[in-house]
């Protein structure tokens, strides 16, 4: 028998997504020790492995626990939900009711907010999901706090819930070297999930992403590009504020030799003076700047 970091360890997977794959899934079921503590056997790990290199052979983790429902690699059958049909046409519309951030944060529950965003993130490509979840989710919850719906409180839970999740996202796609780009918020600006995402996706692409995280001081931008070799630098501006502050960020990395190009994303990236604004949509930016780094345009 085997604890959970143990199975992990075995199986390749994180601790967390192989909780979120028992929760979600039901492919697994272990036993519990007294103290309440998970325990895997031989069987289970081996299931959790082959879930594992169906996910890296390209499969959706519901479609691989779909794929592998029934299937027996100890001689005992594997059942259990598998959550939302794989492949559903009508999916966009029902992630909107099913995998709603704000009604979630209302029930101070928090496993059911965990739940809905692990729900959300998996439920197909990243990519996909960015566009037609995770910005429109975000634009609800800023209207949901203007109009009172929610607490200041309730949006630092939902902005921990997502950080985390797209934290594990960004750090379990591939680095594959390469030339380097520096994500990050200008000094005093703190709203970064879009810019997570954005990392995220640059990463899955193959680029090689520094992710600085938000109000970083030029000076720590500009030593963060010389210690990397960075070979473009990305800074978000969501307003006229950041905006002044990317321009600063813009300004301390103008003299560095080799030139470091810098690029704009957010709604205030055509107000940086200095940096080339990204496309608005945050898939279309991410590929945008990966072709440019390809390319050496960068």
């Amino acid at each position: 028998m085997y604890t959970v970091s143990q199975a992990a360890a075995l199986s390749g997977v994180s601790k967390s997504t192989l909780r979120a794959w028992e929760r979600r899934y039901g492919i697994i079921h272990p036993s519990r020790t007294e103290g309440g503590y998970r325990l895997y056997d031989a069987g289970q790990v081996a299931l959790l492995r082959e879930m594992a290199a169906r996910v890296e052979g390209g499969m959706r983790a519901a479609q691989a626990a779909a794929s592998l429902a029934g299937a027996s690699l100890d001689g005992r059958q594997v059942g259990g939900h598998v959550g939302r049909p794989d492949g559903d046409d009508h999916a966009d519309g029902h992630d909107r009711v099913a995998f709603d951030l704000v009604e979630a944060v209302v029930s101070l529950d928090p496993r059911r907010l965990a739940d809905t965003v692990d729900g959300a993130l998996d439920s197909r490509e990243f990519e996909q999901v960015v566009r037609t979840w995770l910005m429109p989710q975000l634009h609800r919850i800023g209207q949901a706090w203007a109009r009172g719906e929610i607490s200041v409180a309730q949006e630092h839970q939902i902005t921990a819930e997502l950080m985390r999740a797209l934290s594990h996202l960004f750090h379990e796609a591939p680095d594959r070297g390469g030339p380097t780009a520096l994500v990050g918020l200008p000094p005093g600006a703190r709203h970064e999930l879009a810019l997570l995402a954005f990392a995220t996706c640059l990463r899955r692409l193959g680029s090689r992403v520094i992710y600085l995280g938000a109000d970083l001081p030029p000076d720590d931008w500009r030593a963060a590009a010389i210690r990397s070799q960075a070979r473009v630098a990305v800074v978000g501006a969501h307003c006229g504020t950041d905006a002044a502050g990317a321009t600063e960020v813009a300004a301390a990395l103008a003299d560095l030799s080799p030139l470091v190009p810098v690029w704009s994303g957010g709604s205030a990236a055509r107000q940086v003076t200095g940096a080339s604004p990204l496309p608005d949509d945050v898939v279309e930016a991410a590929h945008h700047l990966h072709r440019a780094l390809l390319g050496g345009r960068a």
